[in-house]
């Protein structure tokens, strides 16, 4: 029965360092508005890409209300132009997103850029006597794109601050609430205290 015990403990002790996420950026909690986010995923997508997913310390990754993530390039990428790429990937969509749509603010020093969007999986009406194509459940979310270069060190690098709140279910009723906390879901972002970058070696 002791060992027996010993496994189980053992296993859960394991399971439990395992389940620990990589911090490869040396940002192991962010705070957003006035709550702490835990670092919840990481991954590393190339030489230059990290990503870290944060979310509420009490929420798990699969049903958290919504997500801010990091994404930070070792690279010396323009902020501007990065945000140009990005909303003309949602010009393209608007042409067959029903609700697709963006804004575009910036700092007094042109060198933040902030593009908040909605995206939805419910197409567009080609024709005005066409029905509109209905997917068998409604699904959307609403996005906050903060474009910035940073230093690591002496060297200018690139990070992108996102935040994500998906939607399934009445999309104009999700849009319509949204419309009453976005201005609060920006100024949380852009009001967002980030560290300074520490690669892991």
């Amino acid at each position: 029965m002791q060992k027996l015990f010993s496994f189980f403990l053992l296993f859960f002790i394991s399971a439990t360092f395992f389940s620990q996420e990589v911090d490869y950026i040396g940002i192991p909690e962010i705070t957003f508005g006035e709550t702490k986010l835990k670092l919840a995923a990481s991954s590393q997508k190339s030489k230059i890409l990290f990503v870290q997913d944060y979310i509420p310390e009490d929420s798990r990754l699969e049903d958290a209300p919504y997500t801010v993530s990091i994404y930070f390039f070792n690279k010396n990428i323009d902020a501007k132009e990065a945000t140009y790429q990005k909303t003309g990937e949602l010009d393209s969509r608007k042409e067959t997103d029903k609700y697709c749509n963006y804004n575009v603010t910036e700092n007094p020093n042109g060198t933040e850029f902030i593009v908040d969007f909605f995206t939805s999986n419910i197409a567009k009406q080609k024709e005005k006597d066409e029905p509109e194509p209905e997917p068998e459940q409604e699904m959307a979310d609403y996005n906050i794109y903060r474009f910035r270069n940073v230093m690591l060190g002496e060297q200018s690098t690139f990070m992108i601050i996102t935040y994500k709140q998906k939607n399934t279910g009445d999309t104009k009723y999700f849009m319509k609430n949204l419309g009453k906390s976005r201005n609060k879901l920006l100024g949380n972002i852009i009001s967002m205290n980030i560290p300074n970058v520490t690669l892991k070696n």
